[in-house]
C-alpha cells in the first residue's frame, strides 16, 4: 500500500515528457517484463491475453483504472487523486452482488464512511487553485477509475476461485491483455502530441511506477484476494489515500479542509471494517 500510494506523486514527474496513455503503456510493458520469468514458471503463456476472461480483466484492471487514473493527473492534483482512490470500497459493493459475501453491518457503515469522503474530496478544489471544470474533470475521471477497479477486484477473486489460475499468472495476462487496449488511445496520442521524450529520469519513473508500483503491488494484491473477501481486501487499499496525500505534502502540494475531512473519514472506514471480524463481531483483541 505504501508503495502503490506514492505512484500518483511520482507519476506526475514524467507528465511532461510523455503523454498520460504513453506513460501507462511503458509503465505496465514495464511490469509485464518484471513479471515474466516468475508467470512463465507457473505456467503463463503469451496466448491467455486472448482469452475474454483475461481481456475483460485487462481492459478494467489496468486500461480503464491506470488510464483514467494517469489521465486525471494532467488535471488535478495528486492529493485529490490519492482521497479519492479511497472509494474502492465500491469493491465491497459488487462483491455483494455479484460474489454473494456477506458484508457485516459495521463493515457496511464503514464503506459508508470512505465514500461519503470521497465525495467531498470529488467536489473540492485544490488551495490555491482556480476552480474550474478541468479540475472536476480530472476527480470525475478518477471517480470512474476507482469503478473500474471495483469490476477488476471481484473480477479477479471469482476468476481465480472459478480456474484456478496462480495470482501471477492471472496478473501477467492482465497486464499483457491491458496493453492490446491501450496501444489504440497511444497511437492516437502520439500523433496529436508527439512521441515520449524520456530523460533518464522519466526511464528510472516509469521502472519504479512499472515494477515497484505496479507488478508487485498488484501481484499481492490479487494473492490477497484468494485469502479474504473482497469486501474486507477493499478495506486495507483505503492506506493508499493517507501515503498518497503525505507524498503530496511532502512535494509541496496543498490541501484544503475538505480533503482533509475526506480522508480522515476513509481512515475512520478502514479502521472500523477491520475492527469487524468474519463473522460479524466487533474485535476486542
Amino acid at each position: 500500500m505504501a508503495i502503490w500510494g506514492s505512484s500518483f506523486v511520482v507519476t506526475t514527474l514524467v507528465l511532461d515528457e510523455a503523454g498520460p496513455f504513453a506513460v501507462t503503456l511503458l509503465r505496465f510493458a514495464l511490469g509485464l517484463l518484471f513479471l515474466l520469468p516468475f508467470a512463465y514458471r507457473r505456467g503463463f503463456r503469451l496466448r491467455l491475453a486472448l482469452r475474454p476472461a483475461f481481456l475483460l480483466f485487462g481492459f478494467t484492471g489496468v486500461a480503464l483504472v491506470y488510464g483514467l487514473q494517469t489521465l486525471a493527473l494532467v488535471f488535478t492534483s495528486a492529493a485529490n487523486i490519492a482521497l479519492i482512490s479511497a472509494g474502492v470500497p465500491v469493491v465491497a459493493v459488487l462483491a455483494r452482488a455479484f460474489l454473494k459475501e456477506a458484508i457485516p453491518p459495521a463493515r457496511l457503515f464503514g464503506i459508508g464512511l470512505s465514500v461519503l469522503g470521497v465525495g467531498l474530496v470529488s467536489g473540492a478544489t485544490p488551495p490555491g487553485a482556480d476552480f474550474s471544470g478541468t479540475v472536476l474533470l480530472g476527480n470525475v475521471l478518477m471517480v470512474g477509475a476507482v469503478v473500474a477497479y471495483g469490476a477488476y477486484a471481484v473480477q479477479g477473486r471469482a476468476l481465480r476461485g472459478g480456474e484456478g489460475y496462480p495470482a501471477v499468472v492471472a496478473t501477467a495476462a492482465s497486464f499483457a491483455a491491458g496493453l492490446l487496449f491501450l496501444l489504440p488511445p497511444t497511437a492516437v496520442e502520439v500523433v496529436l502530441l508527439g512521441a515520449p521524450d524520456l530523460g533518464a529520469q522519466g526511464w528510472i519513473v516509469l521502472a519504479y511506477v512499472g515494477a515497484g508500483a505496479s507488478a508487485l503491488p498488484i501481484f499481492l494484491w490479487n494473492y490477497a484476494l484468494r485469502h479474504v473477501p473482497a469486501s474486507a481486501a477493499a478495506l486495507y487499499i483505503n492506506l493508499v489515500p493517507v501515503v498518497g496525500l503525505v507524498s503530496a505534502l511532502l512535494v509541496g502540494e496543498r490541501v484544503g479542509a475538505a480533503q482533509l475531512v475526506g480522508g480522515a473519514l476513509a481512515v475512520a472506514g478502514v479502521l472500523l471494517g477491520e475492527a469487524v471480524s468474519p463473522k460479524g463481531r466487533v474485535r476486542t483483541s
